[in-house]
């Protein structure tokens, strides 16, 4: 469960944080009116799939294979971006388990925690979704608390 956790926040950013400096500078993105853009991605360091959809200048995606154990605890991650010329920025809000790093070796303590963290889009083409985000580097388990984070660049493709 802890490795659950790690990996999918290591995709989502934190509000009180910049993008570092060497962060790609957004490029022209995905006109949904000139071709058809795919439903579901996969997202190549997680292998979480998500279901995408651009209507407009609003860009939302949904985790949609989430393990069962998870679903059973209302788990999800949501997130949704708004187009300001070249650049999509918005937020994803996570709902999910995380595991008690004090908890004796060989028992699994779990606690659901409440997220919302910043989501920021490169460039979005039928081929792939580039974003960058930060990951997590320090959690507060009692508090459900981000500590530390670092930006990271992350890639979805379509799902075969």
């Amino acid at each position: 469960m802890t490795l659950a956790a790690a990996l999918l926040i290591s995709q989502f950013a934190w509000a009180g944080q910049k993008p570092a400096g060497d962060a790609k500078p957004p490029v022209p993105s995905f006109d949904p009116a000139s071709s058809p853009l795919p439903k579901v991605w996969r997202s190549e360091a997680s292998h979480k799939e998500f279901r995408v959809e651009i209507k407009g200048d609003l860009f939302r995606a949904d985790w949609i294979n989430l393990p069962p154990a998870a679903a059973k605890e209302g788990a999800f991650s949501r997130i949704e971006c708004r187009r300001s010329g070249t650049k999509w920025a918005g937020s994803s809000s996570v709902y999910q388990a995380f595991a008690d790093p004090a908890a004796p070796p060989g028992k699994d303590v779990t606690k659901m925690c409440h997220l919302t963290v910043r989501f920021e889009i490169d460039s979005i083409t039928p081929e792939k979704i580039t974003f960058h985000t930060e990951a997590l580097r320090g959690f507060d388990y009692p508090q459900c608390q981000i500590l530390k984070t670092a930006w990271e660049q992350f890639d979805w493709v379509p799902k075969k």
